[in-house]
């Protein structure tokens, strides 16, 4: 009577707890899943980050590789092409040619010194350190669409504290890409560049086309990853608003500070 009393009492007991056991098996079922989802999930950023890493290595040796040919062949030959002058200037005894020959020297260091100008310009514009980054910011969007039928509307107003050399940087090398991103690709009629102060001790910048725009779920071009890693790096944050046939508005918000940049990036 006891072994049948006991037998029944592990009946019920296993009955109860059997869906329990169930649902517990269903639990570690689901949870096993996620955990190879995530897993899944992880390798293919993983992958994705890598191969960022090669295209961004590949643009800045594409870079480096333009300037040294930039200043090898073009001022290089200049260089060159001054030294022989000089040379034919000196053995010149007639008075005329050497004048010539001068007037060809002076032409060609003018000449050298625009193309030095420029090649600077690309790695940092001085206008960035003489008068800061909203005059640099007027400058460049004035000389990209100088000789363009792209309508441009500037908003660049006075902020209450210069920014770190770094914040300027990233801000402007930001606004640079926007703007010639919405000249080439967007087919815009407008674009507006807008620089202000957050009121929160942060500095905001805006470029807005009403161009075509494009799907975000979509592949990204390296520019706009250059971008998000170029404010993310400074402590900012990057916004992409876009759609199809929507137009773009690039939102960038930048600290002043670099020290504020760096506690935010330790932060994350």
């Amino acid at each position: 009577f006891q072994l049948a009393l006991v037998a029944l009492f592990a009946g019920v007991a296993l009955a109860l707890l059997l869906p329990r056991l169930r649902r517990l098996e269903r639990l570690v079922a689901r949870d096993l899943a996620e955990l190879e989802g995530s897993r899944a999930a992880l390798e293919t950023g993983n992958r994705e980050l890598q191969a960022m890493a090669g295209r961004l290595f590949s643009v800045q040796e594409d870079e480096r590789r333009a300037i040294s040919r930039d200043l090898h062949d073009d001022i290089g030959q200049a260089v060159t092409a001054i030294k022989l002058a000089a040379h034919a200037a000196i053995d010149e005894a007639d008075m005329q040619r050497r004048n010539a020959d001068l007037g060809q020297i002076v032409e060609l260091v003018d000449s050298t010194v625009i193309r030095l100008r420029n090649l600077s310009m690309l790695l940092r514009p001085p206008q960035l350190d003489a008068l800061g980054l909203e005059a640099a910011l007027r400058w460049q969007a004035g000389q990209l669409f100088r000789a363009s039928p792209v309508e441009l509307l500037l908003e660049v107003g006075d902020l209450p504290q210069r920014p770190d050399n770094e914040i300027e940087q990233a801000c402007f090398r930001i606004a640079q890409e926007s703007l010639t991103n919405a000249l080439r690709h967007a087919l815009a009629s407008q674009v507006r560049l807008r620089l202000a102060d957050a009121g929160d001790g942060r500095l905001h910048l805006q470029v807005a086309d009403d161009g075509e725009g494009f799907d975000p779920a979509g592949p990204r071009g390296l520019g706009l990853i250059v971008m998000r890693e170029r404010a993310q790096s400074a402590g900012g944050r990057l916004q992409i608003h876009t759609g199809p046939g929507e137009g773009t508005r690039i939102e960038l918000h930048l600290p002043y500070r670099a020290a504020q940049a760096a506690s935010a990036c330790a932060g994350h």
